[in-house]
């Protein structure tokens, strides 16, 4: 390869970060940073009631369901598939993935129950306009800078990989890649924000603003208190919750080559918007852009070899 090339090709690289990473970044700092802004306003909000019961029985059901499709699939493998592997995707088996968003039903009417109340695991929709916009602008800033990210990871230490795409190229079928992009675009990042920005990330929060009793973190009546509703917080109480769930969720993707590392990242950048609105509906809409964004070019593949 020619160093004109190579220099070519640099160039290009620069340019697209520029464009899609720095530009957007550096108007933000002139208009929020650069003033002494914070990059979101605080909303207000009350504080949920979120104990650990309704976690253990968030991660029950999310992993409860998922084992229960995995055994349902195993049982009754795809007539067309001759090695009965559980991941083989075919249309019938990629639906499967989509049984993940029977926890969400599920949990909805048990956690409202307990709670009384939407907000409490962060299923608020006033103000629904300015959540989709501000979903829409933090995804321009994360979404490209966990991609480069990515991409930079991938090669330096391990490159990306996932068993549904691996499946997915594998069988190259339009009827799979249609099941598939309605499990990975719709139905993943519905139910993860659900499960960690939702609840894990509400619940880490209330523990570490350390305005509640111990014994209220256990097992909290809807109608319960904090203590004390105007402690100021300090950074690691600020940022703490976000951090822990950001590295279970990180975690939560290991096997899949250099995920952690951005996704870690992209779930803190995630976790600050949820921090900031009290809602997670402008953290389902930058996860479901960024998987829709990473799926063009499967689409494309696929298409091309159908």
């Amino acid at each position: 390869m020619s160093s004109q090339l190579i220099a070519l090709e640099v160039l290009f690289i620069v340019g697209l970060l520029t464009i899609f990473i720095g530009l957007p970044w550096h108007l933000v700092y002139q208009r929020r940073i650069k003033l002494g802004k914070p990059l979101l306003d605080q909303w207000s909000s009350e504080e949920s009631t979120l104990d650990l019961l309704d976690v253990v029985l968030t991660f029950f059901c999310y992993f409860g369901v998922q084992v229960a499709g995995v055994l349902f699939i195993v049982s009754n493998p795809d007539p067309s598939d001759l090695t009965h592997h559980f991941l083989q995707m075919s249309p019938f088996n990629s639906a499967a993935g989509l049984t993940t968003l029977l926890a969400v039903f599920l949990l909805i009417p048990i956690l409202y129950y307990r709670r009384r109340d939407l907000r409490a695991f962060r299923l608020r929709h006033d103000r629904l306009r300015e959540l989709l916009k501000i979903g829409l602008l933090a995804a321009i800033l994360l979404i490209p800078l966990t991609m480069a990210i990515n991409v930079i990871v991938g090669l330096l230490v391990t490159p990306y990989s996932h068993p549904v795409i691996d499946t997915l190229l594998a069988e190259a079928s339009v009827e799979t890649l249609i099941y598939t992009v309605i499990t990975v675009v719709v139905a993943a990042p519905i139910v993860e924000e659900f499960v960690f920005r939702g609840v894990v990330l509400t619940y880490l929060q209330r523990a570490f603003s350390g305005n509640w009793a111990t014994n209220t973190l256990i097992l909290c009546k809807y109608s319960e208190k904090p203590e004390n509703q105007f402690k100021a917080a300090d950074t690691f109480q600020r940022h703490g919750a976000n951090l822990l769930t950001s590295l279970i969720f990180a975690a939560l993707h290991l096997g899949q080559g250099a995920a952690p590392i951005p996704l870690f990242l992209l779930s803190f950048g995630i976790g600050h918007v949820a921090n900031k609105t009290g809602s997670i509906i402008p953290c389902i809409l930058i996860h479901m852009l960024l998987n829709g964004i990473s799926t063009i070019p499967l689409i494309y593949i696929v298409l091309s070899h159908a």
